[in-house]
């Protein structure tokens, strides 16, 4: 049902972003709002939160961090939760931060992730995914997420990045999918205490014991962002998302990118062909296959988004993954082209919040996106498979299995 505000004549279309309706027919969904409404409207507990899906939408809602604020929390966790009010306190750092204090810590992160530094991971991602590509391809069908991109993940974001006892990366990987995927709110909230128990016992160590020339180790020294010493605390949640962050998004559009190529012979015959095309494929990946569905914003004044009035203190959800299949923006937007003129998606957010671990998400998919190609440029999915996607807070593909020629 889509009703009219009386007073702008604007359209808002109710929606239930944790009903089994909603996961099942997704794009359907996505595509009515974009067709038919200014906004989406789900109702958190007795809150509405206004869901934004059109590029423009979430495109301006992001840049403008004067009018919309992350500082009442962003991430939504996993897990059936509607009859909970919206968060409204941070607990990831710096996202849930605004200008200039989420600059602070930017600068501070920033030199640990640029294209140049982050290139120094390539062998080790290029090794890692030989070795689990050895195991996987010897027997000629194997699950794509459980027996490759999991494990990959696992390896370089825990091992090189956190640089995190061998002994504990299972569980910070359990917790970290159980976190945004978790099937209860009861299960993500308990992965979320458990990680960021797990987090501080590790800024502990390391502000004892600091590591040279270390991420983790340098959020543990600074001395002073925003005027002052950070908190324990606040170092802790800065140390939780470099985890969870790296971990979900690329192995879930490195999975829709399998996935595709998997089932559209053709599309994989090309990049098998041409692998100097990878690098497209991975930006088109990024672009069909974001992963995030929704990420909070709140209202800090009364304003207007798409028409529609909005009083300071609202509630917008930003959708990546339905601003970068909206047709408005991405001509025939369900169609997977690498040579689209158009190409500047936002699955890593833009402005002030553009996702500090971009670069080395891109190295890692092209390097295993590359890997996979050049020792298995023929493969299909498995038959006689129930393949099931997840929607909420991150749309993405539980499990598939592949068949190598």
């Amino acid at each position: 049902m889509t009703t009219e505000q009386p007073s702008t004549g604007k359209k808002l279309c109710p929606v239930d972003v944790w009903s089994p309706e909603f996961n099942a027919e997704f794009w359907q969904t996505i595509g009515h709002l974009q067709q038919n409404a200014s906004l989406g409207v789900h109702t958190q507990g007795s809150t509405p939160c206004y869901f934004a899906t059109r590029f423009a939408d979430v495109f301006s809602v992001l840049r403008d961090t004067t009018t919309y604020s992350s500082e009442h929390g962003v991430a939504i966790l996993g897990g059936d939760n509607r009859a909970e009010p919206p968060k409204n306190e941070g607990r990831f750092l710096p996202e849930d931060l605004d200008p200039p204090v989420q600059t602070d810590w930017r600068k501070l992160i920033d030199p640990y992730l640029t294209t140049k530094r982050v290139s120094e991971y390539e062998p080790t991602i290029r090794a890692v995914t030989d070795e689990l590509l050895d195991a996987a391809l010897s027997a000629g069908r194997f699950h794509v997420m459980a027996d490759f991109l999991r494990p990959l993940q696992l390896k370089v974001v825990f091992s090189e990045i956190l640089h995190l006892p061998g002994s504990e990366i299972d569980d910070w990987m359990h917790w970290s999918h159980d976190l945004f995927v978790g099937e209860t709110p009861e299960i993500a909230g308990a992965a979320f205490v458990s990680i960021n128990k797990a987090a501080e016992d590790l800024v502990r160590e390391r502000m004892a014991n600091p590591l040279p020339d270390d991420l983790v180790s340098a959020v543990c020294a600074v001395t002073e962002i925003g005027g002052r010493e950070p908190t324990l605390a606040e170092r802790t949640a800065v140390v939780v998302p470099l985890a969870i962050a790296g971990t979900e998004s690329v192995g879930t559009v490195l999975g829709g990118i399998v996935h595709h190529l998997a089932s559209h012979p053709d599309d994989l015959a090309e990049l098998a062909g041409d692998r100097s095309l990878v690098p497209a494929a991975v930006e088109e990946g990024l672009r069909m296959f974001a992963n995030v569905t929704a990420l909070q914003r709140t209202a800090t004044v009364d304003t207007e988004l798409a028409g529609v009035p909005l009083e300071a203190g609202a509630k917008v959800w930003t959708s990546y993954n339905g601003a970068n299949r909206d047709p408005e923006r991405f001509p025939d937007p369900h169609t997977w082209n690498l040579h689209r003129d158009e190409v500047r998606h936002v699955a890593f957010s833009v402005g002030p919040h553009r996702c500090l671990g971009a670069n080395h998400a891109r190295l890692m998919m092209r390097t295993a996106l590359d890997r996979l190609l050049e020792r298995a440029p023929r493969f299909r999915l498995a038959p006689g498979q129930d393949i099931q996607h997840f929607s909420m807070p991150t749309r993405g593909i539980h499990e598939f299995s592949i068949e190598v020629s």
